[in-house]
């Protein structure tokens, strides 16, 4: 990982920076980012939909303010190109490898040169693959937890050495062929390339913070593995932190501070996440109400709605629906 501290240069950005500087934690959770393009799957998937999707882009253009649905991964092959997120704006070189999780935002400007490969997926393939991520220290901070504030958080920067990079490229280069030749079975081995490709990033976010250590035990980790899953299945109906101790067999206290370790963040907070999870999905797919789709997800007070959905997503149900680019 590169070691300088990232150039502030003016922008929107830089505004947005000096706005949250100036604000306690709780008045940063209501600020509202600049405006900010949503790409959905139709935007960069090809025809056949299958939801992981690998390009090289050997001369890639500025781009405005704008974020995913999905799962970013980039490798700059070539060039410079000035990146701005939440963290302002930072340099690329070839070798940089960034790690993008939905509901991100960045930008590229000035790109000299620029060229890059860019891997998308869905983050449903991750749940999937839930359990194998867990066992990887890595994986699970670059891929699976989710961050408190996506609206003020930046994507992962990591740099690649030489031999790493030609691990990374190896992997790349396998998957666009799978995707453009189409043999039997590529879906699959598409899938498990990617695993390849997240399995060589993690071990170099691990050897840019070799000072971290897993958090939790086995026994621990899996266990809360285990309630995620379940408030995943569950996040739309009502659930207390009394109700949930019961059904794992534990006291509330115990289980909030195991949660909270692993995930980062409380599990009534969590269950908000996945709950506006799920309501960005079907403001962007479904010509629902917001009504509709706050009670859809579990919300019964429409205001209630509408103030967490812009504490977690930094602008309102409606204003998300329209900036997303169908």
């Amino acid at each position: 990982m590169r070691t300088s501290d990232p150039q502030i240069a003016p922008s929107t950005t830089n505004s947005l920076l000096r706005r949250q500087s100036n604000t306690s934690s709780h008045e940063q959770s209501e600020q509202v980012v600049p405006r900010i393009f949503t790409f959905q799957q139709s935007t960069n998937w090809d025809r056949e939909g299958y939801p992981i999707f690998v390009k090289r882009r050997e001369s890639q253009q500025a781009t405005y303010l704008h974020e995913h649905v999905y799962h970013e991964i980039v490798l700059v092959e070539s060039g410079t190109a000035d990146h701005i997120s939440a963290e302002g704006v930072r340099k690329l070189h070839s070798g940089d490898l960034l790690v993008i999780k939905p509901r991100i935002w960045h930008q590229y400007e000035n790109p000299k040169h620029f060229g890059i490969v860019n891997c998308l997926f869905d983050r449903r393939i991750l749940m999937h693959q839930k359990v194998f991520l867990s066992l990887i220290g890595g994986a699970f901070e670059l891929f699976l937890k989710p961050p408190r504030q996506p609206a003020t958080t930046p994507p992962s920067i990591l740099h690649a050495s030489p031999s790493q990079r030609l691990r990374i490229t190896d992997i790349l280069n396998a998957m666009v062929r799978e995707r453009r030749e189409k043999l039997i079975d590529w879906e699959g081995a598409l899938a498990v390339h990617l695993l390849d490709l997240i399995v060589t990033i993690s071990r170099i976010y691990h050897g840019a913070n070799p000072g971290e250590r897993p958090p939790l035990t086995d026994k621990a980790r899996d266990f809360v593995n285990g309630i995620v899953v379940y408030l995943e299945s569950q996040s739309h109906k009502k659930i207390t932190l009394s109700e949930l101790s019961k059904k794992f067999h534990t006291s509330e206290s115990y289980l909030s501070r195991l949660f909270s370790k692993r995930m980062g963040m409380g599990i009534i907070d969590y269950i908000h996440h996945l709950r506006i999870e799920a309501a960005c999905e079907l403001l962007r797919t479904s010509d629902w109400s917001v009504s509709r789709v706050a009670s859809e997800v579990g919300y019964d007070e429409i205001p209630y709605f509408c103030r967490r959905f812009r504490r977690e997503i930094g602008k309102s149900p409606k204003e998300y629906r329209t900036s997303a680019l169908l």
